[in-house]
């Protein structure tokens, strides 16, 4: 099952979790089914809608049919804004 890690700010719409466990083929499920277990934080990631994937340390560019193993660990990643 994959890791997903949370940054402190998508945590104020998981009640504070820091991380979950899910059982997902692909980057695409496992946000479905992140949506059915936190529906603000389905809202938080549409508004950021430039929120990037990172799976094993990895940013991935085009994630949503990237296969996850029982080992993946993803990280939604909001970008960097800065000048």
């Amino acid at each position: 099952m994959a890791v997903v890690h949370f940054s402190t700010d998508q945590r104020q719409h998981t009640g504070g979790t820091p991380e979950v466990t899910i059982e997902a083929a692909n980057v695409r499920d496992l946000v479905r089914q992140l949506a059915e277990l936190f529906p603000s934080l389905n809202a938080h990631l549409v508004e950021t809608s430039s929120t990037a994937v990172a799976i094993d340390g990895e940013i991935i560019p085009d994630p949503w049919l990237e296969e996850l193993t029982d080992t993946s660990e993803v990280y939604l990643v909001r970008p960097l804004a800065g000048g």
